[in-house]
């Protein structure tokens, strides 16, 4: 395994204690390894997403109408998280 310093500032460091303490994390290392796992599945997610975007057909044109509707399907996705 890789050791790795960060600086912090204060306010930081004693959130990421907090979070450790909070039981729900090996330590402080232990949180800032598990944001590191999320934001690398997160773009594997958003990869695969993408490709299945471009293999899903021909593209098609959209007017103002049609995205108002996408725009208001993620606004509620967003809001129901």
């Amino acid at each position: 395994m890789t050791t790795v310093s960060v600086n912090l500032s204060e306010e930081l460091q004693q959130f990421v204690n907090g979070q450790a303490e909070a039981g729900r994390f090996d330590g402080p290392a232990g949180y800032i390894e598990s944001l590191i796992e999320r934001a690398k599945s997160g773009q594997e997610k958003l990869e695969a997403l993408l490709i299945e975007g471009l293999d899903s057909g021909d593209p098609i044109r959209l007017d103002a109408d049609e995205w108002s509707h996408l725009r208001r399907d993620v606004e509620q996705r967003l809001s129901n998280g």
